[in-house]
């Protein structure tokens, strides 16, 4: 009998390694790898949006992210899982979470991750399907408990939050925590079931195990969309921030061109009344196409680290035929300028990813001349230029007589990144405050199919998803007058490679 008893238990540990492995091997596979990037964060396969659980835990950092590993669609929603000892170089694990209770059978939805009691925890939204005749779907916040960093087991009295207040609507979704002193708090975003206006809810805990609702930090007066996805709070040089993903803001001029918005808003907080004060200025974090739903985390040298989905709802996704859709950004530091403004900056780290010095020239630029040919690599322009100058830049070339132009229009002091005749979302804004300058920094990391643009010393950024056809071919570029350059361009090696 006790032999019987020890040939079961290693059945049960043999089927659960072999289940553990089934769920790291994607159902779908990569058939072409003409758009896979070489050092951002992508899925094996399949689909991926919004990063999750970004955090430190036994000397590594761990980032996980909505994943669906059947299909390269959104849908059937689990957490894939990386991680990486330098925020560079990353590890693929096996799936974290998958919707397989009750509470999250429609998807394990976007979420956050912390260190409490020596285990990694995991806090996240369950979305479950539901019909009592007819479909419809609740939403709840769950949380999952690690003693390794890798194998994640859902806590027993799942949901810990299991409705919005009385006001909110079914959208109550996206926790992310964080500690204060000894309590924590849980910043969620969620519909005014009256308004219909956007908001973010504050739940707080002594034990993650039983929260009690605070209130409402911020709510759209009208002006700031119908939900607010993603919710991040967090302090940078003593003002508060409140980062979040809104839906529903209507484009007005320059700003808000996007489908959907990630952006912020500064000001102080008193944790004894839950009052955030702000002016009322949502500044967005990033002007090009494809940045949605930006997470941070606290390094353990106390820098704001943040990545973002590098990709937008309802676009064309062009490697979706081969097998897979998405990726993340790279991981930039956030800092606060005295006026108020974050400023972006590439982590320090991401200069081991350069393998050779493409180029390092000093030209005189009117019209355009060739910079070099490159798939991957970073960019450094240092622009002077005269008044009379009516464009400074970059051409990008991609094949099929399709460019990529990101330019300064001195004309009106706005710079525009333009992905060609076909795109229907050309984005500019401004780039400084004054009228007469004669200095553009320009910071580019480019990827096979995805450019980030960083414009003096990260004051404004663009972060874009492109489709070259064949290498692309870069360009300096300036109209109107004579510019000076200084241009150092890197190599950037495959992370991905490296590690197979």
């Amino acid at each position: 009998m006790s032999l019987l008893k020890e040939k079961d238990l290693l059945l049960i540990i043999l089927l659960t390694i072999i289940f553990h492995y089934l769920r790291a091997v994607n159902c779908i596979s990569v058939t072409n790898e003409r758009y896979r990037l070489n050092y951002h964060i992508m899925a094996p396969a399949g689909w991926i949006n919004d990063p999750n659980g970004f955090s430190y835990y036994h000397g590594e950092y761990h980032l996980f992210y909505q994943h669906n590993p059947d299909n390269a669609t959104p849908g059937n929603i689990h957490w894939g899982h990386v991680k990486s000892e330098d925020l560079v170089h990353w590890k693929h694990l096996p799936i974290a979470l998958s919707p397989d209770k009750l509470y999250d059978n429609g998807g394990v939805f976007s979420g956050s991750g912390i260190v409490f009691k020596n285990s990694l925890v995991l806090m996240y939204t369950g979305n479950a399907n539901q019909s009592n005749g007819t479909y419809f779907s609740s939403q709840s916040q769950e949380l999952a408990f690690s003693s390794d960093g890798e194998r994640f087991i859902k806590y027993t009295n799942n949901p810990v939050i299991a409705f919005p207040p009385i006001d909110g609507g079914n959208a109550f979704r996206d926790p992310s925590i964080w500690q204060y002193k000894d309590m924590w708090y849980v910043i969620l975003g969620n519909q005014n079931n009256l308004t219909q206006q956007g908001r973010a809810l504050i739940y707080s805990s002594y034990n993650l195990h039983t929260w009690n609702y605070v209130g409402v930090l911020a709510e759209s007066t009208g002006n700031f969309g119908y939900m607010w996805e993603c919710p991040d709070f967090f302090e940078l040089k003593g003002r508060y921030i409140l980062l979040m993903s809104p839906q529903g803001i209507k484009a007005n001029g320059d700003d808000y061109k996007n489908l959907y918005q990630t952006g912020y808003f500064v000001g102080s907080y008193n944790y004894q009344t839950n009052n955030f004060s702000h002016n009322n200025v949502f500044i967005e974090m990033d002007h090009g196409h494809d940045f949605y739903a930006a997470q941070t985390m606290e390094a353990p040298d106390g820098r704001r680290i943040m990545i973002a989905w590098m990709d937008m709802w309802e676009s064309a996704y062009l490697e979706q035929e081969d097998g897979w859709v998405g990726a993340l950004t790279i991981p930039r530091a956030l800092t606060l300028s005295p006026s108020g403004k974050i400023l972006q900056k590439p982590v320090d780290e991401l200069r081991s990813l350069r393998t050779s010095t493409l180029l390092r020239s000093t030209i005189n630029v009117k019209g355009v001349s060739k910079l070099l040919d490159a798939r991957s690599a970073e960019i450094l322009i240092k622009a002077t230029f005269k008044s009379t100058v009516a464009r400074v830049g970059i051409q990008i070339d991609i094949g099929n007589c399709s460019k990529v132009l990101a330019y300064l229009d001195k004309s009106n002091n706005k710079f525009v990144l333009d992905r060609g005749d076909n795109d229907p979302r050309k984005t500019l804004i401004d780039v400084v405050n004054r009228d007469n300058f004669e200095t553009l920094k320009i910071r580019i990391f480019l990827d096979k199919s995805s450019i980030e643009i960083f414009l003096n010393d990260g004051g404004t950024t663009f972060t874009s998803r492109i489709y070259p056809s064949s290498t692309p071919a870069v360009y300096a570029l300036s109209e109107g007058a004579v510019t000076r350059m200084k241009v150092v361009a890197y190599e950037l090696k495959n992370i991905w490679k490296a590690r197979s």
